[in-house]
């Protein structure tokens, strides 16, 4: 695994870490101040999400190429 597929995949690791913690917190967060307030906050863990898959779907992209650059070769 080059350097490159390592951060990719510590980049995925730290988008769904920040997606889960998101989640816990406005959970709490909407439970304390009520739900009204904090609707509009559980936006950003889909967004956090889809940043997780993103970069997925491009390190799997960059492993495809890489692959057919090797076979090229």
């Amino acid at each position: 695994m080059n350097s490159l597929a390592k951060m990719n995949r510590r980049l995925e690791v730290f988008w769904w870490a920040i997606t889960i913690i998101l989640v816990i917190l406005i959970v709490i967060m909407a439970f304390v101040e009520g739900w009204d307030k904090w609707a509009g906050f559980f936006l950003l863990p889909v967004i956090g999400a889809i940043l997780a898959l993103v970069r997925r779907f491009m390190a799997k992209r960059l492993q495809k190429s890489e692959a057919f650059r090797d076979k090229k070769k």
